[in-house]
């Protein structure tokens, strides 16, 4: 059996969101450094793509740590498979006909289905969907733009 209820939410977060529930920190939470990541060699020329499309982004968000290269490397790697079979499935369609007639849905559906499950999930993990950024707030040190759009856009 699992573990129940959803995950506890890190230090960190909890801070950036207020510790609305008032509930104990754990100060013994590791904190890892923020660091720039390099690519992962495993990852293909698209994934590379896509990495270096999201490391700025989540940099000026500041919610990227040396701990995150293996979720990052997998959200790159799970988008490069979505657009992947998206681009087969335009091609081939969402029907196809078996040998004995029957008239079936493509296994690139479900593909398409899971990636994009994944993807949005690792991309709430990092902050990156509109209802995930209401529920952070970053402590905008002097001099820095307070402003997400801005940061995000320029």
């Amino acid at each position: 059996m699992g573990l129940r209820g959803p995950p506890p939410k890190p230090r960190a977060l909890r801070l950036l969101e207020g510790n609305l529930a008032k509930r104990p920190l754990n100060p013994h939470e590791p904190q890892p450094r923020v660091k720039r990541l390099k690519y992962p060699p495993h990852l293909s020329e698209e994934a590379r793509r896509e990495w270096r499309r999201l490391v700025p982004i989540l940099e000026r968000m500041r919610v990227l740590t040396e701990a995150d290269e293996i979720p990052l490397a997998n959200l790159c790697l799970q988008y490069t498979t979505l657009v992947k079979a998206q681009r087969l499935l335009e091609k081939s369609g969402l029907l196809f006909k078996t040998k004995s007639g029957y008239v079936q849905q493509s296994p690139l559906v479900a593909i398409v289905a899971g990636c994009v499950e994944q993807v949005g999930r690792l991309c709430r993990e990092f902050g990156m969907s509109p209802a995930s950024r209401t529920r952070i707030r970053v402590e905008v040190g002097e001099g820095e733009n307070d402003n997400l759009e801005d940061a995000l856009c320029g």
